[in-house]
């Protein structure tokens, strides 16, 4: 028995496939908008948990400050709420694009993404960095 030679699925087939890994991909935008929410939240109460420990080894000096973790972890928590606003407009758009079987891929959202990932790490180690030194 032989079997016959399949012919590519049409448009009407791969469809359901294609919204799923759209909606796949909101997802992934979820959990990084999370993650920088998290982290955001963790950077704002680190000053508090190294203050509690300077003041039990009687280490004294103050660190960065709370103002300045506190300003991080807005910028974390903001990275967090941008993430999350451009994961639904490129899933609506992406949306969009398969209905009318037109998909265009997009770069602006990987260049944000990474930009905003590399910024707020940035601030995060000079946090770091000026909290050593002060320590």
């Amino acid at each position: 028995m032989t079997a016959e030679p399949q012919s590519p699925p049409g448009p009407d087939e791969t469809r359901p496939r294609e919204h799923m890994a759209n909606e796949r991909t909101l997802l992934a935008w979820g959990r990084t908008a999370i993650t920088f929410i998290a982290l955001g939240f963790g950077v704002s109460r680190f000053d508090v948990f190294l203050r509690q420990l300077r003041r039990v080894d009687n280490a004294g000096g103050g660190g960065a400050g709370a103002g300045f973790s506190a300003a991080i972890g807005i910028v974390f928590v903001l990275a967090g709420l941008l993430t999350a606003a451009a994961g639904v407009m490129r899933y609506l758009e992406a949306r969009g694009q398969i209905d009318e079987g037109r998909y265009e891929p997009r770069v602006w959202p990987l260049i944000v993404l990474t930009s905003m990932m590399c910024a707020v790490g940035v601030a995060l180690m000079l946090y770091l960095v000026v909290d050593v030194a002060r320590s």
